[in-house]
């Protein structure tokens, strides 16, 4: 009997949508790690394993978080994992309880809007310290701020007015009348605050330039 408790066990954890309703928020997650947690399932011709994740979840207006996630994942996708962005049904109830969506891409989620206090974009740009960067690389976050400009991580190798350059990755929204001046190699003005991830790319002088 305790064999085959343990196999109904397991096919309850592979089957179940971690307690997420049909009535979900669908948001948008990112694995940040992965480890398995049990014996591969065989469900029809599929095989699963079933997998423990961290995610950074986005849903539209609300601020991202971090929350974990156990599930069955195809056999195929466990290399696809970590550092990849997916849907995620987010339970009304209860944010924290999510389950990730394989069928769904994975939408654009729009931010909140950032207070304009100390160290926003904002302030950054109104009172940082002016400098230049060096474009290495940027890809798109698939995130949009509140007021329509796509988020994408750059990394950037910034040149201060004083001191050695360095490299850093940042997000940062950028409008759609600055792609001509988005490639490897382009040179950026940037404003820095205090850290070195401080750092606002200034679009509307990149135009002047």
């Amino acid at each position: 009997m305790g064999i085959f408790k343990a196999l109904k066990d397991v096919k309850n954890v592979v089957s179940s949508s971690n307690g997420v309703g049909a009535d979900a928020v669908v948001g948008r997650a990112l694995v940040l790690d992965a480890s398995l947690a049990g014996m591969a399932v065989s469900v029809g011709v599929e095989e699963y394993r079933v997998v423990n994740m961290r995610l950074q979840v986005f849903v539209d207006g609300q601020q991202g978080y971090v929350t974990d996630c156990r599930q069955k994942v195809e056999e195929w996708r466990l290399g696809q994992l970590v550092g990849q962005a997916f849907a995620v049904r987010v339970d009304r109830q209860n944010p924290m309880q999510v389950a990730l969506d394989f069928s769904t891409a994975a939408p654009i989620v729009t931010m909140p809007r950032p207070a304009d206090g100390v160290g926003s974009a904002a302030a950054l740009l109104m009172t940082g310290t002016p400098a230049d960067a060096v474009i290495v690389s940027n890809s798109p976050l698939g995130l949009r701020t509140w007021d329509g400009h796509d988020m994408y991580l750059f990394t950037l190798t910034v040149i201060p007015p004083n001191g050695a350059p360095y490299q850093v990755q940042v997000g940062n929204p950028m409008p759609a009348n600055a792609l001509p001046y988005v490639f490897p190699g382009a040179r950026v003005p940037v404003k820095l605050g205090v850290g070195a991830n401080d750092l606002a790319i200034d679009w509307s002088m990149a135009a002047t330039r």
